[in-house]
């Protein structure tokens, strides 16, 4: 089972009061309602694949899915970074999609089942080269994840992601159960207490950068998209607490500060990713009732909640790092 419905075991009293939800609500319903926010954020990036057939842009996404993930560097380390089709450095996973083109401009078909089943160590090291003295965090995980993703791909999906998406019908639920199923790396579930607590950052991101790619159309159209949650990651949560949504108690402040390593599974992981998702639910409903409100037709989920705190945070780094990010070295987010 997907999880996506778990009920989080969590009392929501970490979750902040009207004010905070109240401000990034009304910010995200004028985004939505008079300033065109929506899933049309994909076209708006040129690092993302706008051309080409269907299922060449669903592979370029399950490939940049597959290694989306850790990219803040270790204390002391310089920052990758990688130069795009314009010369401009990127950063995050902008730098992640810029290394993916440069590597297609010069022929490697990184996207192919075959090569990614196939690719050497030395191969997707020379992929992820930085244009900076630093270096992509846990390449040795990204290489396994590859190789991993592309075997499967071979044996049971005809080499193409966009057979799993056919034959999900268009059910989230379906696509969640076969990508976890079937891709190691994907796995994003931990122990909780006594709780199994499924996250699934990146099958969740997965399948909502194929319906944003695709303008949910044709394999990009799922009839319950809005099952999807928000990506439970270490920027979303940033820009939670810029607004106020989130509060974090003095001890978790002081830990942040210090820039202390949270390892993968830990009560406090949890509990943010928890927290986060839960706050991102509760804007949903408080943007929905906003557009009730005001008689108005909008298109609003987790989802774009998701972009547009993600958006927000890289566009206000000043402010959001204030409260610094929680650290934690992992393959899930």
């Amino acid at each position: 089972s997907s999880g996506i419905n778990a009920e989080w075991p969590l009392r929501p009293g970490t979750c902040n009061t009207q004010d905070g939800l109240g401000k990034i609500s009304e910010l995200i319903y004028k985004a939505v309602a008079k300033d065109g926010f929506g899933r049309n954020i994909w076209q708006k990036h040129d690092l993302n694949p706008t051309s080409g057939s269907e299922q060449e842009s669903i592979n370029w996404i399950f490939f940049v899915d597959t290694v989306n993930f850790s990219f803040w560097p270790s204390e002391g380390d310089t920052k990758f970074g990688v130069k795009d089709h314009n010369g401009k450095l990127q950063t995050g996973y902008w730098s992640l999609c810029a290394a993916v083109n440069r590597a297609l401009k010069v022929g490697i078909p990184v996207t192919s089942a075959e090569f990614m089943a196939n690719a050497t160590k030395d191969q997707v090291e020379t992929i992820f080269r930085s244009d900076t003295a630093g270096k992509i965090p846990l390449l040795e995980e990204r290489w396994k994840a590859i190789n991993q993703a592309g075997k499967m791909l071979l044996e049971r999906y005809f080499g193409s992601f966009a057979f799993c998406v056919m034959r999900a019908n268009k059910d989230v639920d379906l696509l969640i159960d076969t990508i976890v199923d079937s891709f190691d790396s994907y796995r994003d579930i931990c122990q909780y207490k006594s709780r199994t607590v499924s996250f699934l950052k990146r099958a969740q991101i997965l399948i909502s950068d194929i319906w944003t790619c695709l303008d949910g159309k044709g394999l990009g159209e799922f009839h319950n998209i809005d099952k999807i949650t928000m990506f439970a990651d270490y920027r979303v949560p940033q820009s939670l607490v810029a607004f106020n949504v989130l509060q974090y108690s003095d001890e978790l402040k002081i830990m942040l500060k210090n820039k202390q390593v949270v390892n993968p599974g830990d009560e406090i992981e949890c509990e943010i990713r928890g927290m986060s998702i839960y706050a991102c639910d509760q804007i949903v409903e408080h943007v929905r009732e906003l557009a009730r409100e005001d008689s108005a037709e909008i298109e609003i989920n987790s989802i774009l909640v998701d972009y547009f705190l993600w958006e927000y945070a890289r566009d206000n780094r000043a402010l959001i790092d204030e409260l610094p990010f929680h650290r934690c070295r992992t393959i899930y987010y």
